[in-house]
């Protein structure tokens, strides 16, 4: 049997010690550039492939993410189309980087009491939180002891965050409004517990200021039901309804359906995301666009770049954009 190469064997050839060879190829900053190279060719020449178990030891590393995400006990979050574009993102960025992506329920932490144990106990070297509301106290320990996080769609003093304004892709849906005719405009609002939530909503009511246009506002929660709902609250007057989410739109849609309402023919319909179904839906929805998945790979440079280089924590603003689709038309057309 053909024996096996060790660590040994490349320090020998190498005319170096064991743990030089180890950090070596785990490009460790103690060890010089010259010495590198000649334990790569070595380690090259004589086809050693390093034990992933000791390669995480040597690092005191897992080169594991944690990506959590809200816990409902009525619908799973991977049910709903921007957790599975987050993940898409965040796949691709960790695919770069050589890491892997764990899933973490919020508050559903196992056997770790915070999320502070989830990175001193190296279970993952990092976090990055899909959504949370805007007071997260929970993060508070991680900014005190400089653990490496991002958030996304949230952003706080002293947090690393990537997060999408909705100011330009709004500004686009509103001059499309505007353009069309429509002057009373209807808007279903998100949930007001989330940052995104209140920033769309003030996006909102000042550009419907600046466009002069009368409104009607309805609390809603980003959710299906609650676009649905919002219909038997807007009345005639309403030409258009702009919602906080494409989710909501789709609800919206089938309570058009279901009270013989048409869109575009009755009322002009413009969700926010531009996930999939917006683009095959009947009709298919004109809806500010959110680079979700582009957050997700960001995120994840970003995260990493806390993890092995020690950068400080950043705030970066993704810009929303605008498509124009089947549910809206001019006015009395």
């Amino acid at each position: 049997m053909e024996k096996l190469v060790g660590r040994a064997d490349v320090a020998k050839a190498a005319g170096v010690s064991e743990s030089t060879v180890s950090r070596a190829l785990n490009d460790s900053p103690l060890i010089s550039d010259k010495i590198k190279k000649k334990v790569r060719l070595a380690a090259e020449q004589l086809g050693y492939v390093p034990s992933r178990t000791a390669t995480l030891f040597a690092s005191n590393r897992s080169f594991a993410i944690g990506f959590v995400v809200p816990y409902y006990k009525k619908i799973l979050p991977f049910t709903r189309s921007y957790f599975p574009a987050l993940l898409d993102g965040l796949l691709l960025g960790a695919l770069q980087y050589n890491y892997n992506v764990g899933i973490v329920f919020e508050n559903y932490l196992g056997k770790y009491r915070s999320y502070r144990d989830l990175i001193t106990s190296h279970s993952y070297d990092g976090l990055i939180f899909a959504i949370t509301k805007d007071q997260f106290p929970e993060i508070d320990p991680l900014i005190e002891h400089d653990l490496p996080f991002v958030l996304v769609n949230n952003y706080q003093e002293g947090a690393a965050s990537i997060y999408a304004r909705p100011d330009e892709g709004m500004r686009k849906a509103f001059a499309h409004a505007h353009e069309l005719g429509h002057h009373h405009i209807g808007y279903v609002t998100g949930d007001l517990q989330f940052k995104n939530g209140k920033d769309r909503l003030q996006a909102f009511e000042e550009l419907a200021s600046h466009y002069h246009l009368q409104t009607t506002i309805v609390e809603g929660n980003f959710s299906r039901n609650s676009g649905f709902n919002a219909f038997r609250q807007f009345g005639r007057k309403e030409s258009l309804v702009m919602t906080a989410s494409d989710r909501q739109a789709f609800g919206f849609l089938q309570a058009c359906s279901e009270h013989s309402k048409k869109v575009p023919q009755d009322i002009s319909l413009i969700g926010y995301d531009n996930f999939q179904p917006a683009g095959t839906s009947t009709p298919p929805l004109t809806t500010v666009d959110h680079p979700i998945m582009q957050m997700g790979s960001e995120a994840v440079q970003m995260l990493v770049n806390m993890i092995e280089h020690g950068k400080a924590a950043e705030q970066r603003w993704a810009e929303t954009g605008f498509v124009v689709r089947k549910s809206t038309r001019p006015l009395g057309e």
